[in-house]
């Protein structure tokens, strides 16, 4: 037999014995499974989550600032996978937008595309506050 046929029984063992499905408890009552909270949102000051980072669930339908040190300095605003979006906002919560542009880039969510990397659309500089909706 071959090393490679060897470690690849050798890994089948341990993946059993570690991840035994006949060990699995059935669940008796749905209702005292733990749902998992939305509103997840990874926030840091370098492009792809590096640099000062904080990951939080946030409220759905509240505006939130961003504290000093990411006010205007997130270079990665990355909401978790699920049915919900945020708006990030150049103005702090309760403000008056006086941007001709608008005061927002737009919806965020899971699939938005410069998620990690703010600086691609300039919006890094600007972010200053958000709020988070169901789709």
């Amino acid at each position: 037999m071959s090393l490679i046929s060897r470690l690849a029984l050798l890994l089948v063992g341990v993946l059993l014995t570690v991840f035994n499905p006949a060990q699995a408890k059935p669940v008796d009552d749905i209702s005292k499974l733990e749902r998992r909270s939305i509103g997840g949102v990874l926030i840091c000051t370098g492009p792809n989550a590096t640099g000062r980072c904080d990951h939080e669930t946030y409220e759905l339908k509240k505006c939130y600032n961003l504290p000093d040190g990411l006010r205007n300095n997130a270079a990665t605003f990355a909401p978790d996978a699920g049915d919900f979006f945020c708006y990030p906002y150049l103005k702090v919560c309760g403000g008056i937008c006086t941007s001709p542009e608008g005061c927002t880039m737009g919806p965020v969510d899971a699939n938005y595309p410069y998620r990690y990397n703010l600086t691609a659309v300039s919006w890094n500089q600007f972010i200053t506050s958000f709020d988070c909706l169901l789709k």
